[in-house]
């Protein structure tokens, strides 16, 4: 009953936060789905807070992800009808997300938003992880690099929708990882990274289960971390892996919204195909081993894109050391081989880092330049 009355009580106060917006128009608004996502728009969110202190709203669907330290408005609007209502009422010039298939689902446009901006929260690209729609309704996208402009060009002009104001900006959480990161902690750890995949029966490949258990076996310290989709679609399969090895001294589950702890002290990652991947090897040029599985492809037209190499696939093929089911028995000496031979693909990881992605450690420095100049 307590827990009743609570809920209650809270959701009439997300009604009232709601309907006191109702008649104001707000200059900025973030919307995330939970505190995972906050560290993909925390650069964004500082430099509009500076700019348009106390015009700027971080609005989340998760209780606890609210931005901190700022002159920013946080407003909790939970899932289901209020979070619909929100969308349907809300006035704004700037709706900034980084939320997919807007108007696809639930959550539908509204004439009273002037323009709907996505930035991404991975370095993927958009046709092979994302669902075919992901992004066709957005009014602007800020890319990370050209390859996303080309993959969307692409896609308008097959399905013929109008053309989208593409920006390319870069990936904005490559600028707060090079303010936060630590790179002299002893990185001891193999961190299990796996993603998440509509394939698999829970989501996720139960191999990684078999090499969690063999690295133990070998001594070996592992961090396992899920992705955020795990923690909303796999909470049985999470269950049960915290309580198969949550007795072994040098395993840890990491649960916590931010990544940047795990990979610093990380020695290598272990994943399929993951957009850590990116931030991982790109940020503190360390080895990603595969394990090989089920391909993942969540756009039912991935085939009309066969002129196209998804950047995640490129970056597996170029950097990566992959490895079968078969394969797991020996894991500490595929993780050996990967560290030892890493060394001679620095050079190489430069390059790439460079060509994929633009504005690569000034991205926000670079915003500010395309807003000043009202590019948007």
């Amino acid at each position: 009953m307590i827990e009743v009355i609570k809920k209650i009580k809270l959701n009439y106060q997300i009604l009232k936060d709601i309907l006191n917006l109702a008649d104001k128009k707000i200059k900025i608004i973030f919307y995330s789905e939970s505190k995972y996502y906050q560290k993909c728009s925390s650069s964004l969110i500082k430099f509009f807070a500076k700019k348009y202190p106390n015009q700027v709203y971080y609005v989340s669907s998760d209780l606890n992800d609210k931005i901190k330290d700022l002159d920013v408005k946080n407003l909790f609007i939970g899932n289901g009808l209020l979070m619909n209502l929100f969308f349907s009422t809300i006035k704004a010039e700037f709706f900034f997300m980084t939320l997919t298939d807007l108007n696809n689902h639930s959550l539908k446009k509204s004439k009273k938003i002037d323009n709907y901006i996505y930035y991404f929260h991975s370095g993927g690209s958009t046709f092979q992880g994302y669902t075919a729609s992901s992004f066709d309704n957005y009014d602007i996208i800020l890319c990370n690099g050209q390859f996303h402009v080309d993959e969307i060009r692409f896609r308008e002009n097959r399905i013929k929708i109008p053309n989208k104001k593409l920006i390319l900006t870069g990936f904005f959480y490559f600028d707060d990882m090079i303010k936060r990161i630590n790179l002299n902690q002893n990185a001891d750890e193999i961190l299990i990274a796996p993603s998440w995949n509509y394939e698999y029966t829970n989501f996720i490949n139960e191999n990684f289960l078999k090499v969690i258990e063999e690295l133990l076996k070998k001594n070996h310290k592992v961090t396992f971390r899920p992705h955020p989709e795990h923690n909303k679609r796999s909470k049985e399969i999470l269950k049960i892996i915290d309580s198969k090895f949550n007795l072994y001294e040098n395993f840890r589950f990491d649960n916590d919204s931010e990544n940047i702890k795990s990979m610093e002290k990380a020695k290598c990652i272990i994943t399929d195909i993951s957009n850590i991947s990116f931030e991982y090897m790109l940020m503190f040029n360390r080895p990603v081993l595969y394990l090989e599985g089920i391909n993942k492809v969540h756009n039912k037209d991935y085939l009309e894109f066969e002129n196209f190499v998804s950047i995640e696939n490129q970056f597996k093929n170029k950097f990566g050391l992959s490895f079968l089911e078969k394969d797991i028995g020996n894991i500490d000496l595929i993780v050996n081989d990967s560290i030892v031979n890493f060394d001679s693909k620095i050079p190489q990881l430069n390059e790439f880092k460079n060509k994929y992605f633009y504005n690569f450690g000034k991205t926000i420095e670079e915003f500010e330049k395309i807003w000043e100049n009202k590019i948007l």
